[in-house]
């Protein structure tokens, strides 16, 4: 729709990745400054989100290059490198970069704070994701199925309108944020993760049968659905985990 911004060419997506980082980085430190975080500890959480950020992003752009080489593959045609970004590659990188910048950079000069970040995390993703599905939306990417003629959106060099799936995922992943930010502001709720692995997954293995862009299939499925198909089942092992090993039956230790 508009991918260019400020006269620079598919500036559209980056400024909405930006935005994202940024609100996800108030609502972490708002969330943390409420439950007592030092003041002195603000730029090392910095240090270990930018380069959860960094790394996140590079995944992406990786992960959409072997998207793209499954479809390429499949239609027989050669390949050639994309910028574009996929969701699951910057989650599946980010989370373990996060937890290992936390524990070799963060723990060395701070207090522990993990059992925080697990609370609120899952709703800064939901809300960066949402800024992000909105770049999508403007670059006129991650597009849906062509639809009847007043029912969607034309985006340039479509000859019909498609179903706006990136405002439909960005509505859904605003709302799923606001219900964790609930839960982690009022109720403090352990579960977060569970609740999001779960219900963006379900969300994201429906809405994958109305997009339109060709990311190639195995067995009838995009790969992000065997992804959502994963996330799901990690759910169950997460929450075995909080229960078990980082939220006991007790109240949790106050760790800041």
């Amino acid at each position: 729709m508009y991918p260019d911004l400020f006269g620079i060419k598919g500036f559209s997506m980056t400024m909405m990745i930006i935005i994202g980082v940024i609100a996800a980085a108030i609502i972490l430190i708002i969330y943390l400054h409420k439950r007592g975080l030092k003041e002195s500890s603000y730029l090392d959480l910095l240090v270990v989100v930018l380069g959860t950020v960094f790394v996140g992003v590079l995944f992406a752009i990786l992960f959409e290059n072997v998207y793209e080489a499954i479809k390429h593959a499949v239609n027989n045609k050669p390949q050639s490198w994309t910028w574009g970004m996929t969701f699951y590659g910057g989650l599946i990188a980010g989370v373990p970069t996060f937890l290992l910048l936390y524990h070799v950079y963060y723990l060395r000069h701070n207090e522990p704070i993990i059992k925080h970040i697990l609370v609120i995390a899952p709703a800064c993703i939901c809300i960066g994701h949402a800024f992000g599905r909105i770049g999508c939306f403007l670059s006129g990417c991650c597009y849906g199925i062509p639809t009847a003629q007043g029912q969607g959106v034309l985006f340039p060099g479509h000859d019909t309108e498609v179903v706006p799936t990136q405002l439909i995922e960005c509505v859904y992943l605003f709302i799923l944020g606001g219900v964790l930010l609930v839960l982690a502001f009022k109720q403090d709720f352990a579960y977060n993760f569970v609740v999001y692995m779960v219900f963006y997954g379900i969300f994201r293995f429906i809405i994958e049968f109305f997009r339109g862009d060709e990311r190639g299939q195995l067995a009838g499925l995009s790969p992000s659905q065997y992804w959502c198909i994963l996330m799901i089942i990690g759910a169950f092992f997460v929450y075995s985990l909080f229960k078990k090993k980082i939220f006991t039956e007790e109240k949790r230790d106050n760790e800041i």
